[in-house]
């Protein structure tokens, strides 16, 4: 196995180059050592999203951030698949060094090539100056064009080092998924990838511009810069601090992502739901699901005291958000009534997990289904449930948003991921199947394999669905009943939502 870290795939962002898109970096040395990690990109290392689960812990941060890994098991006349990881952390937080991604035993336990990049986060990668004095000397989505330039560097560079450049696939998690997701709508996508798995995204969190607009005003008057130049001339960490303030200040209004892609229309000039119905990519191989409680990480106790009416007036105001208007409380009662009948004797009675539950499919489970139904191939799609239930004796967590990270990377012991789900044999079996399933899928376009058994296509019609539990097994339109109850709840014009007030 050969380990090569901190590998530099673009020129530092910095001075001028802040809000700016990175060039392409010199051709490595390979002479060189490439024995540590790069700095992660700027970012808060405390907060919700900073410590939500375990072993992410970016390590050192900085401007000049962007660098990329590679375990390779590769011998000297080998062309092995390619995956080329993106973290989460919601645009705000995250990096190629924290102990979970470590790809050195996904590599050699399945002979693939394993990468990992740093992207810049926060209003480092995400600020849109279009509107501010001095907009014209800046870029939007600077940090999708980041990873964009890392997939280029893999595509360039990877056969140097065992790989196929032909058999690319990106695979990422929350906000690595829904970047994913993003660069679908850029041009020429195809390009540099042939295929993709996206692990739990965030699918309509698009930013329009009265939303990105709103995110800059705020940080403009936070800092009392007026141009892009007078942000230019902010230190790192006064912009970090502005960036987090405006988090705090907008958390209801736009959302725990208040930093993320926009619409631009230049690189990204529509939404992942809109590309994907349009046709985009209807030739990268795709294999996309989520996990069966993927807002259970986020329990909200107050919901325990709203009783019938309370919910449905967040769900008014979630709705409104869907739907690009306000569907009136007749819909939000009938919606929430359904998921208050069902709790009724279950195991999750209450409030919060009602809220939990209407969360899980409004924001993450049901649009997947929707990008999975309005793919036309020719590529495949392939749709999966990971479904294992974390153990825990203090806290039912279920299979929360994020569980599925250390079963990709068999990183259990990442500080204490193990104790944190409580991971056992059946559970490190559903591990191996789960990357068994993704290696196979990047070598080859179909992720059927012995460990899972066959795993056919998905079609609109059965809406075939692999469950990833301790018995892989396919299940026709596991969402069919939740599916009829949101009918026509959602609208291309959708926007994101904030935190119920």
């Amino acid at each position: 196995m050969r380990q090569l870290l901190g590998i530099a795939y673009g020129n530092a962002p910095v001075g001028d180059g802040r809000f700016r898109r990175a060039t392409a970096a010199p051709a490595p040395d390979w002479s060189l050592a490439h024995d540590a990690f790069g700095p992660a990109p700027m970012q808060p290392k405390e907060g919700m999203l900073a410590t939500a689960v375990p072993g992410m812990d970016p390590g050192p941060v900085s401007e000049d951030c962007l660098t990329l890994n590679v375990w390779t098991p590769a011998a000297a006349d080998e062309r092995l698949p390619v995956m080329v990881w993106l973290y989460g952390g919601a645009f705000i937080v995250g990096g190629s060094a924290s102990p979970t991604y470590r790809g050195a035993r996904l590599a050699s336990e399945q002979h693939v090539i394993v990468v990992s990049l740093n992207y810049r986060v926060g209003a480092f990668g995400f600020l849109d100056l279009r509107a501010v004095p001095g907009g014209e000397t800046a870029d939007t989505n600077c940090g999708s064009h980041d990873q964009r330039l890392g997939l280029q560097w893999v595509r360039d560079h990877i056969a140097e080092l065992g790989g196929d450049p032909e058999r690319i696939t990106v695979f990422g998690e929350s906000g690595g998924a829904g970047s994913i997701m993003n660069l679908l709508t850029t041009p020429g996508f195809s390009s540099a990838v042939c295929r993709a798995i996206v692990q739990s995204p965030g699918v309509d969190f698009t930013q329009r511009a009265a939303t990105s607009t709103r995110v800059t005003q705020t940080l403009l008057q936070h800092t009392g810069a007026t141009t892009v130049d007078d942000l230019r001339a902010l230190t790192a960490e006064q912009l970090l601090d502005a960036q987090t303030a405006v988090a705090n200040q907008l958390l209801f209004e736009v959302g725990t992502m208040v930093f993320h892609p926009v619409v631009d229309d230049v690189f990204i000039t529509t939404t992942p739901s809109l590309a994907v119905a349009a046709g985009a990519v209807d030739e990268l191989d795709l294999l996309i699901g989520f996990t069966s409680d993927e807002m259970r990480l986020f329990p909200d106790p107050r919901a325990d005291a709203l009783g019938r009416g309370g919910l449905a007036a967040w769900a008014r105001q979630y709705l409104t958000s869907r739907m690009a208007a306000d569907p009136g409380a007749d819909i939000a009662e009938g919606l929430v009534g359904e998921y208050l009948d069902r709790a009724v004797g279950s195991a999750r009675p209450n409030g919060s997990d009602v809220w939990a539950e209407i969360s899980t499919d409004g924001i993450m489970r049901l649009p997947v289904v929707r990008v999975a139904d309005s793919r036309r191939g020719p590529a495949p799609t392939f749709l999966y449930e990971f479904a294992w239930q974390a153990k825990r004796p203090d806290r039912d967590v279920g299979a929360f948003h994020a569980i599925d990270l250390p079963f990709t990377f068999d990183t259990f012991d990442a500080d204490g991921w193990g104790e944190f789900i409580g991971i056992d044999d059946d559970g490190r079996a559903v591990g191996l199947a789960l990357r068994t399933a993704w290696a196979t899928f990047a070598a080859t376009g179909d992720p059927t394999c012995d460990v899972v058994g066959p795993w056919p296509a998905y079609d609109h019609l059965a809406r075939q669905t692999m469950v990833l539990d301790v018995m892989p097994h396919m299940v026709p339109d596991p969402l069919g009943v939740e599916r009829e109850w949101w009918e026509g709840l959602w609208s291309p014009d959708c926007r994101p939502s904030g935190v119920p007030l």
